[in-house]
């Protein structure tokens, strides 16, 4: 019976995750790229967190590509 439970909620789950999935058309692209619909929508601000917090650590970030030193310089 556990397994059964189990076997149903795992299809409900797998049926759920397949239908939230869409294609988008090509006039609705714009809208989802604009910066109210982005997953960050204050990325300036998120750069300069993350420079700083950066600097303070003294060590690269794992967020960003660039090295660098403890010195905050890139």
């Amino acid at each position: 019976m556990f397994c059964r439970f189990v076997r149903a909620l795992s299809m409900l789950l797998v049926f759920t995750a397949l239908g939230a999935c869409t294609q988008v058309r090509f006039n609705e692209r714009e809208r989802l790229a604009k910066d109210d619909m982005q997953f960050d929508a204050q990325a300036l601000k998120a750069e300069v967190e993350n420079h700083v917090y950066q600097a303070r650590e003294g060590a690269a970030g794992i967020f960003s590509g660039g090295g660098g030193g403890g010195c905050g310089c890139y």
